[in-house]
């Protein structure tokens, strides 16, 4: 990041008593995804009341170094009552307040000291932001209406449109052409080297099957999407594209569009599913299930690969070879898994709201002479991910299904 002057006039430095008239003071219930050094804290608005109303393009925020305040990036993304990004363009976005719901994101890094007490000019909103138990609590100031600022910072996650791929200091990820909501390569910067790994990734699936009118049986794989990228928002700390997905259910019966966000941050991913049916599929069908995976390069030249999860004992190495070990973990109940080379880890949540009739189970197929139905290509390389069942049981009401991929190195 590129670090700019202090802001002259915001804070009066004349001696030990000078500070900000502080206008609230928070301890926000901070989120954060991911838990590295890159890692984002995302606030809602409506744990910023002060600030609620306030122009978006006139808010900043501010860290203390020894009394003197600097700006620090930061960005806000809007969203709607139900929750989904409001993914418009520049121009629509202009003059847009800020409401409840919207996302005030910032690096956990760029906390500062607490500012002395004291009189000013300007009036902030302190929030003292606590970290992990044990750990010291750190600030960050907010204003309204803030004076127009040329800071010019280093944008942590960039989007290249030409490869309709993203990266950032730590990975590069690319997305299918033909189905631009799968992952189709994945490579890791390279430690104290200008340089990246190989892709590390083979394929990114997804598999549907279930019984539709209680007796036609039916398998679905990604080739039975039509799907098309509708939407970017890029910033100085998150990209977000979004998806427009269709699946073929019988002949020339498509379901409704299914949109799919990926949130892209510099440690990680939130891949967001926004089931949104508006009749109950379980009129028409039954015994649903969905199995979302990652097949992995098993070309000799990569470091050996090996799959974790807190339901199981050691590490399983990935040799194209299942075991009993393997057998136990794939079936397991459970919603988090880790995926770990000498290049870093992939550690993978699923998260299910509470009202979504939805079950999960680890799933794990590490036979590179095993065919994967039902294109019946020969091998599976450590191909791990979680079966979803119970998708018969949804309601018509607006959920959203994630899947938070963390890295670090």
């Amino acid at each position: 990041m590129k670090s700019g002057p202090a802001i002259a006039g915001l804070l009066l430095c004349t001696g030990a008593g000078a500070g900000a008239e502080i206008l609230a003071m928070y301890s926000p219930a901070t989120t954060a995804a991911c838990t590295s050094r890159h890692s984002l804290t995302v606030l809602r608005g409506n744990q910023l009341p002060e600030l609620l109303g306030s122009r978006i393009d006139g808010i900043r925020l501010y860290r203390s170094d020894d009394g003197q305040l600097r700006p620090v990036p930061v960005q806000i993304d809007r969203k709607d009552e139900a929750n989904r990004y409001l993914l418009e363009d520049e121009a629509a976005e202009a003059g847009a307040v800020l409401g409840e719901n919207d996302e005030i994101v910032f690096l956990q890094a760029e906390t500062g000291d607490r500012l002395p007490d004291g009189g000013s000019s300007q009036a902030l909103v302190e929030l003292e932001l606590t970290g992990a138990p044990g750990q010291p609590a750190a600030w960050l100031y907010a204003q309204a209406a803030a004076p127009a600022d040329d800071t010019d910072f280093d944008h942590s996650v960039r989007y290249y449109p030409e490869s309709n791929s993203v990266r950032t200091d730590l990975y590069t990820i690319g997305f299918s052409a033909s189905h631009p909501f799968l992952i189709n390569s994945l490579s890791w910067k390279l430690p104290d080297r200008d340089d990246w790994s190989p892709d590390i990734s083979d394929t990114m699936k997804i598999r549907h099957q279930g019984s539709l009118f209680g007796f036609m049986d039916f398998r679905r794989t990604q080739d039975d999407y039509q799907s098309r990228l509708v939407a970017v928002k890029g910033g100085p700390l998150r990209v977000i594209l979004r998806t427009e997905n269709r699946v073929r259910i019988w002949w020339k019966l498509d379901t409704p569009a299914l949109y799919i966000d990926y949130v892209m941050m510099p440690d990680g991913f939130v891949m967001d599913s926004i089931i949104d049916i508006p009749f109950n599929i379980g009129l028409f069908m039954s015994d649903l299930e969905t199995l979302t995976t990652v097949d992995w390069n098993q070309s000799p030249d990569l470091p050996a690969l090996f799959i974790s999860s807190p339901y199981t004992g050691s590490p399983l190495p990935v040799n194209g070879s299942m075991s009993p070990k393997k057998w136990h973990f794939s079936g397991l109940h459970g919603d988090h898994f880790a995926v770990s080379s000498i290049w870093g880890t992939l550690d993978t949540r699923l998260e299910i709201p509470p009202e979504f009739p939805l079950e999960a189970s680890l799933y794990l197929r590490d036979n590179v002479t095993q065919p994967d139905p039902p294109e019946e290509r020969i091998g599976q390389f450590g191909n791990v991910g979680f079966l979803t069942t119970g998708w018969e049981n949804i309601d018509t009401e607006a959920h959203h299904l994630k899947f938070t991929v963390c890295m670090s190195q």
